[in-house]
């Protein structure tokens, strides 16, 4: 019932706003009493959470995939970003700004997950590409926290609305430029061949 109940009424909650539904509202749109979803979700803040969570867990299931396929460290490093600008039909910039903003404290699981996926995961395609002769071998972790440091700061609710990019525009330039800068000269061929799928 929890699984169905989010996943019912998900997409209202991103078009229409996490803060401004009301649980009268997400009652009416479910069809069923507040009691009932109080039952599964004692508070707004805990179906929101919930929510974030099932999105995090969809996103978790597309990434493992891209990033453990066969393609070579700058393809894998490419699907990333456009299943990220995929979400982002979802993820608008005012929700972000909302949930920092009325959730805090899911707004930092949230950061916690992306950080956690990035030291976790792309450190294994930055050494793939190094092996591929695709990346200069400069040291992985300085590399892992100018890209985390970056990701954080440029994909953040403050940095998007106070520059006019969207959420995809900042995190495909945060890409170019960080993995531009790592780049052998095999690597900048492959690089300037995928470039144009992102």
């Amino acid at each position: 019932m929890q699984e169905q109940i989010i996943e019912q009424i998900e997409d209202k909650l991103f078009k229409e706003g996490f803060y401004k539904t009301t649980m009268d509202e997400v009652a009416s749109e479910l069809g069923m009493s507040k009691k009932t979803i109080y039952k599964f979700f004692p508070s707004k803040e805990d179906l929101v959470m919930a929510i974030a969570r099932h999105f995090m867990g969809r996103m978790k299931s597309k990434i493992l995939p891209a990033l453990n396929s066969d393609k070579n460290a700058i393809e894998k490093l490419a699907e990333l970003i456009n299943i990220l600008a995929s979400a982002a039909d979802k993820i608008s910039n005012k929700r972000m700004e909302e949930m920092k903003k009325h959730f805090p404290e899911i707004w930092n699981e949230i950061d916690r997950f992306r950080t956690k996926m990035m030291f976790e995961n792309i450190t294994k395609v930055i050494e793939q590409g190094k092996q591929e002769g695709l990346f200069i071998d400069y040291p992985t972790s300085i590399i892992m926290t100018i890209l985390v440091i970056s990701v954080r700061s440029i994909v953040n609710p403050d940095f998007i609305l106070n520059n006019s990019f969207s959420i995809v525009e900042g995190a495909r330039f945060t890409f170019k430029i960080i993995i531009g800068g790592i780049l052998t000269e095999k690597g900048k061929k492959v690089f300037n061949k995928t470039i144009n799928k992102i």
